[in-house]
């Protein structure tokens, strides 16, 4: 019964940090170009959340299970407490962490801690896709943007941008779908079943998007490239394929990764654009260390715990 409860208020915590963390992933474009306010675009990316975890949020069972086969109180206790002291240093430092490498790598080494059976290959594939993902999202960038821009002279300029500014709201909406099924699903399918655990989460959705999204907002809309309308929506329809293939393939794939890759190769389409390269860098640099870290802590704990 305690356990129970502990993971409900844990949980709670976990996904209000990750909401709040992921937000400008999803709306940092519209509100980072004044396509709509910032309560509007935090209103659409929680809309976003909800559905994408309800209808879509238990196709990441599958690569759950593969990683952490049999999941007891105290194997999730220790999951959910260990991804949170991760995502409190990271918020801190105002930098997106990669919920989907860190949680991961912490139910693999909850799994290798217990010695519990493993699906090596489909990790494998996992690991893959992280690696490729990010990779197809700076590639596809050049040519998409230079077909978008030959497709804009075209027409008529007005008119055109009224489009754009209406497309890059739908696929902001799309990317908090997409984050909701994917990232947050991947917490929602590792919690007990049921109408608690669903409250839960979204509670935890509201909190993390209205109170804990500020710092990263500004990060992302602000520091790493000026948004332009076509950037914005370039990156977000590059990131939101990627992911929806991801969770069709019950494979957890950050949203934060892919959308700052897309944005990185927007960036590097013009050959004058002038892209800071320090937010780059210090953000892969702590997904990397918070992948260690994270399944560092939680062997640590299984360990101790067992």
């Amino acid at each position: 019964m305690l356990g129970g409860i502990l993971i409900l208020i844990l949980s709670f915590i976990l996904i209000a940090l990750v909401s709040g963390n992921n937000l400008p992933v999803c709306s940092g474009s519209i509100i980072g170009s004044r396509i709509v306010s910032r309560r509007n675009g935090v209103l659409i990316t929680i809309i976003g959340y909800v559905l994408g975890l309800v209808l879509e949020g238990d196709m990441l069972r599958t690569g759950v299970n593969a990683v952490l086969p049999f999941k007891s109180e105290q194997s999730i206790i220790i999951a959910f407490t260990v991804a949170i002291f991760v995502f409190l240093i990271a918020h801190k430092m105002r930098v997106p962490q990669s919920l989907s490498v860190n949680f991961t790598s912490i139910l693999l080494g909850i799994s290798m801690a217990m010695h519990l059976p493993i699906n090596w290959l489909f990790l494998s594939f996992i690991i893959l896709f992280w690696i490729i993902a990010p990779i197809i999202s700076i590639i596809a960038m050049r040519p998409l943007m230079h077909k978008t821009y030959a497709l804009v002279k075209k027409k008529k300029i007005w008119p055109t941008i009224k489009w754009i500014r209406l497309l890059l709201i739908l696929f902001s909406f799309f990317a908090a779908f997409t984050l909701g099924a994917n990232t947050l699903g991947l917490l929602y399918a590792t919690m007990p079943k049921g109408l608690y655990s669903l409250l839960a989460a979204l509670l935890g959705i509201i909190f993390g998007s209205l109170l804990l999204s500020g710092g990263e907002l500004r990060r992302i809309g602000n520091e790493i490239i000026s948004l332009r309308y076509i950037n914005a929506l370039n990156s977000q329809v590059v990131s939101v394929l990627l992911v929806e293939l991801a969770v069709l393939l019950s494979i957890p794939l950050s949203n934060s990764q892919t959308f700052i890759a897309s944005i990185y190769g927007s960036g590097l389409s013009y050959k004058n654009r002038i892209l800071l390269r320090s937010p780059i860098k210090s953000i892969a640099i702590t997904w990397i260390g918070g992948a260690f870290a994270s399944f560092a802590l939680a062997y640590l704990f299984a360990m101790l715990l067992a």
